[in-house]
């Protein structure tokens, strides 16, 4: 029988080994600490499983401390006239529903021009969708260019590819071939597929001949676009058996394996991005903050913390490390996680509404979250001048 390792650890509410390092209790201030400090939250984070439940993930950031954060939160609760029995200020319970107009106004005031997070907040949107399209594209399709000599990454072809499948392969297969499609992926890169016995090579390819066989019948110009990349996918079968003799078999952390172990889990993209956008747009070194949570273990940390170190050197946009340190909190403990909580909540809902959810709370806050979403995130890749344009096109229908 397994024990389980109840430990408490200081600084954070998760139990255990798996949470005793990166921890950080007291409150975070830019006057007192060396680097200035970020906070981050995610919304619709699952891991590597990105296949059911909601479509988009969210990494909302705000560059403040605890010490400003605290009386931001103060007068935020008692506009808002939020109880003071409620111990911290979370945007799923008290920001959304039809009732909650007035505490979205007031969110909205914050994050405007002249509002106190205004031009210190960001929305970083993953669309799973494409997400994992891309996943096949880079971990099938660029390796097998590559062995033959092709670069299709700094050409941007290799991104063309993921965006055909992913825009066209819905119109192309339909929904419920084009979800099997992503649900089949997504179980053959997933960490709980290890050992390969969920969805074996044979498995994915077989969804993979039959969803080519489809979208090749059909005589739409679009299905044109995600056949020719099924076309490319379905040869790529000696890839894939590689890169499943390559994983690692046994449930280990992430720290041996780094990436491989994490290959189809969205953060490892995310936070190192923001963490790199954040240290160019405020200049030195960043600290930052995230909101505990059991998939951030320490090994995972360590992790995101040597891909945000490596990021900016690679891409020669910066000189030198960028990241002081990267630790996490307890939402109850810091005000500035609170306020991320709430950026993070509201790029959600947006990004819902956007995608046609009947969504209150997006059409109250989209005119104020849209011009903070990073355009290196992926929303089918649309940046802020995108969600004008669909902004627009609303407006002409209604």
């Amino acid at each position: 029988m397994i024990e389980r390792d109840h430990a408490p650890n200081a600084g954070t509410g998760l139990l255990g080994a798996n949470f005793s390092r990166r921890n950080r209790q007291a409150p975070t201030d830019d006057r007192a600490d060396a680097g200035r400090w970020i906070t981050i939250d995610e919304s619709g984070y699952h891991g590597d499983q990105l296949h059911g439940g909601d479509r988009y993930m969210i990494l909302g950031s705000v560059a403040i401390d605890d010490a400003e954060a605290s009386g931001i939160v103060d007068t935020l609760r008692r506009e808002a006239g939020i109880q003071k029995s409620a111990t911290e200020v979370k945007f799923q319970k008290m920001f959304t529903g039809r009732g909650a107009g007035q505490r979205r106004r007031l969110l909205g005031k914050l994050l405007a021009p002249g509002g106190p997070l205004h031009d210190r907040a960001s929305v970083y949107v993953i669309d799973k969708h494409y997400f994992v399209a891309a996943k096949l594209v880079d971990l099938l399709l660029e390796e097998r260019f590559n062995a033959m000599g092709y670069d299709i990454v700094s050409n941007g072809v290799g991104r063309q590819f993921a965006l055909d499948l992913a825009t066209e392969g819905p119109r192309a297969l339909g929904r419920d071939g084009f979800d099997r499609l992503i649900a089949t992926a997504v179980g053959f890169f997933s960490k709980k597929n290890r050992k390969g016995d969920h969805v074996t090579v044979d498995d994915l390819y077989a969804v993979i001949r039959e969803s080519y066989a489809y979208a090749r019948r059909r005589r739409a110009p679009q299905a044109k676009k995600a056949a020719e990349v099924l076309d490319m996918l379905r040869k790529t079968r000696p890839e894939a058996e590689e890169f499943a003799r390559e994983r690692p078999t046994g449930a280990t952390p992430t720290g041996e394996h780094a990436l491989l172990d994490d290959t189809t889990d969205p953060l490892v993209t995310a936070v190192p991005t923001v963490i790199l956008h954040a240290s160019i747009r405020y200049g030195g070194k960043l600290q930052v903050l995230a909101d505990d949570q059991r998939l951030l273990t320490d090994d995972k940390l360590d992790v995101l913390e040597r891909g945000a170190t490596a990021v900016g050197l690679v891409h020669g946009l910066i000189k030198g490390n960028h990241l002081q340190d990267l630790v996490r909190g307890r939402s109850v403990d810091h005000p500035s996680l609170q306020l991320a909580d709430l950026v993070a909540g509201a790029g959600r809902v947006v990004a819902r509404w956007h995608d046609g959810e009947d969504e209150p709370a997006g059409d109250d806050l989209h005119p104020v979250v849209a011009p903070l979403v990073d355009p290196q995130g992926m929303l089918m890749d649309e940046g802020p001048e995108d969600f004008a344009r669909i902004d627009s096109a609303r407006a002409k229908r209604h």
